[in-house]
């Protein structure tokens, strides 16, 4: 009877979580918890290392516990590392999940958000082209606003440089078409800087032509704190004619551009 009984008490879950997988060690702990713990400073450190030490398995198993939180996650300070932590250690199949909750409360309000641009940039590295192709088109569609604000612009330059050769080059069309808007707005001309860097080398010298074509806008944005990493990167771009065009359009307006410490520094270049 003794021994019925120790076999029964071995029978009962630690956990009322149940995993498909045995657990041990800390993803024992943070199973069932998981979404809760992820709010939470402390917490949210203990998942990330759950799914930094867990099996492909378990880590699997853990993340499906962010199912149907994945917007609010995106807003959480805390649980956005999480999400991060999944991108980064799951396959990209089994963050599928994540995909389509993001492209169904608008990827591109995701990719404008103070932390999920950071999960955004990380799906970008990670998966295929196919599998973020929703994502991607989502910024494309709203290209002007994303380029020009605070966080979308940073996933506006990570797709610039991570995404497929085909949204890459579309990519930097409207970044071309839209040059004087965005090399004048404080943002935007960090899009501009990060394409003449970023994007195809073929793209990069018909941006740097483009910039040049507009009258006045080299100079103009020579003495702004992002623009004139813009104008440094066209004189490394332009080669023979053009560039002594970009030389003499700025040295003529010499006297402006040592008034700006900014400007100084791109005369150090030309």
């Amino acid at each position: 009877q003794q021994q019925q009984q120790h076999q029964q008490h071995q029978q009962q879950p630690s956990n009322c979580f149940q995993l498909a997988a045995p657990v041990a060690g800390v993803s024992a702990t943070v199973a069932g918890k998981v979404w809760e713990l992820s709010q939470e400073a402390t917490g949210c450190r203990e998942v990330q290392r759950a799914l930094e030490e867990a099996s492909a398995e378990i880590r699997r198993q853990l993340a499906s516990e962010l199912r149907g939180h994945v917007w609010e996650a995106l807003r959480s300070p805390h649980a956005n590392f999480v999400l991060q932590k999944c991108v980064s250690t799951l396959e990209p199949e089994a963050l599928q999940f994540i995909i389509d909750e993001m492209v169904l409360g608008s990827a591109e309000k995701a990719a404008k958000s103070k932390f999920g641009c950071r999960v955004f940039q990380r799906l970008i590295e990670r998966c295929s082209g196919a599998q973020v192709s929703q994502l991607v088109e989502a910024v494309i569609a709203d290209f002007a606003a994303v380029a020009r604000h605070p966080y979308g612009n940073y996933v506006v330059q990570h797709l610039l440089e991570h995404a497929t050769p085909q949204h890459r080059h579309c990519l930097s069309q409207l970044v071309e078409r839209d040059m004087r808007g965005l090399a004048a707005d404080t943002f935007g001309s960090t899009v501009v800087s990060g394409a003449l860097s970023k994007a195809p080398q073929e793209s990069q010298l018909s941006l740097a032509r483009a910039l040049l074509r507009e009258d006045g806008l080299l100079v103009f944005i020579a003495c702004s704190k992002h623009g004139h990493n813009a104008v440094i990167r066209t004189l490394q771009v332009l080669k023979g004619a053009e560039r002594e065009e970009a030389r003499r359009r700025l040295l003529a307006d010499e006297p402006a551009l040592r008034t700006s410490r900014f400007g100084r520094s791109v005369l150090q270049h030309a």
